[in-house]
């Protein structure tokens, strides 16, 4: 019997012993993936500068745009750099600056300044960028005032292969940013969608939270297109806002004009404590839109999504 009470003492010390090794076991697994994870993200981030270092150059303030810009920009009533105040204007003058903008035209004389809109004047040298790291790279995208600074890629086959693939097409974290087949490359299609993980780190989709903030989403405004055949594409962002994890190119009719009006009308019943929307920006089925989607951590039917209406096109130099 005394033999038997011992053992049962001991029962209860050897669990605790195996409970404690098992944890420390999960608590070394958890270390080693974190480790893991962020020095993926280093790497990651060092390839980024690298490949920024090689085959982009910036020489200030780009000051070549072109006709791209929107005609009459229906809908938009802030003038860059105006703090979203439109100066009144006489009907002589508007006459006057349409007679103006009609005569440039055809002589072929640049009709705006890209430095408006923050952009500046990239040199990127597509063709190495594109045989030496990655043949899908078709685009660059910048966010002022976030750390979006990215190519774009998309690949020929598989829909969906840099959610889980790198630039140099090793398996993981963090992915590229990328548009699915479904999308043209030349940035033709009335809404374009881009995807791009919400890392931890803060890379690449994970500035796209910023806009929750009203004073974030007021003051920065823009977003920059480079694209492989020298042009840059401006858009204005006008929401910021959950979503649900639907495929908007295949829930919604972007085909007929009044398919994709509606659905520029429905989004802004998506209104929420973290969504932001330009009150005074009115969309038309003549607009091309951008959407970029991120996931929002701990809800994983939601996706939040920034989207910018295309206000101005110009060339790089």
């Amino acid at each position: 019997m005394e033999n038997v009470s011992k053992s049962l003492k001991k029962r209860p010390k050897r669990a605790w012993q195996i409970m404690c090794l098992l944890f420390c076991i999960l608590l070394l697994c958890c270390m080693a993936w974190l480790a893991a994870y962020f020095i993926g993200q280093e790497r990651a981030q060092d390839e980024m500068e690298r490949i920024m270092g090689s085959y982009i150059s910036e020489d200030g303030l780009h000051n070549g745009g072109t006709a791209g810009e929107k005609e009459a920009g229906a809908g938009k009533d802030e003038i860059p750099g105006s703090g979203g105040e439109n100066p009144q204007s006489t009907p002589e003058a508007v006459s006057s600056e349409a007679e103006s903008e009609s005569e440039n035209a055809e002589s072929g004389e640049e009709l705006s300044d890209l430095s408006a809109y923050g952009v500046t004047d990239r040199t990127i040298d597509w063709e190495s960028l594109q045989e030496e790291e990655n043949r899908d790279i078709y685009s660059w995208i910048v966010v002022p005032g976030t750390a979006i600074d990215y190519p774009v890629l998309q690949h020929p086959t598989e829909t969906d292969y840099y959610l889980e693939h790198n630039l140099d097409g090793s398996t993981g974290r963090p992915g590229c940013i990328y548009t699915q087949r479904m999308n043209s490359k030349d940035w033709s299609d009335r809404n374009t969608v881009l995807y791009g993980h919400n890392m931890r780190a803060g890379t690449m989709f994970a500035g796209l939270h910023d806009f929750e903030d009203a004073d974030f989403f007021e003051n920065n405004r823009y977003i920059h297109i480079y694209t492989e055949d020298g042009r840059i594409l401006v858009y204005e962002i006008f929401a910021a806002y959950a979503f649900s994890d639907v495929h908007i190119l295949l829930t919604y009719d972007f085909n007929t004009d009044a398919g994709y009006q509606r659905y520029l009308d429905s989004i802004r019943e998506n209104e929420s404590s973290r969504s932001q929307f330009r009150q005074e920006t009115i969309l038309t089925a003549e607009d091309k839109i951008i959407t970029l989607s991120t996931c929002i951590r701990g809800s994983s039917s939601q996706r939040y999504l920034v989207q910018g209406v295309l206000i101005a096109e110009g060339e790089q130099q």
